[in-house]
């Protein structure tokens, strides 16, 4: 019997998708999603060493973040003078 995957893990698999669709924009809501469901739940007092779906919350975290920063703020007009770090 194979496990159903949660919630996190299909939001993280549908945005690696849509990456690899190049479409960029829905990732990027699938993506924020992701981060929502995350600050949801350390709201909700999970620490960044505590698992989510057998994955610790920090490492989600920068799965997420990573992706949007790689992926989505790159193509935006104002990248270079408002978003780029030094």
């Amino acid at each position: 019997m194979k496990k159903e995957k949660g919630p996190v893990t299909k939001l993280w698999l549908e945005a690696r998708q849509l990456i690899n669709e190049s479409k960029l924009e829905q990732a990027e809501e699938v993506l924020d999603k992701g981060i929502l469901l995350l600050a949801y739940a350390s709201m909700n007092g999970l620490g960044d060493k505590d698992l989510i779906e057998g994955v610790k919350k920090e490492v989600w975290h920068e799965r997420f973040w990573i992706a949007i920063e790689t992926h989505n703020w790159p193509t935006r007009e104002d990248y270079e003078t408002n978003w780029k770090m030094s």
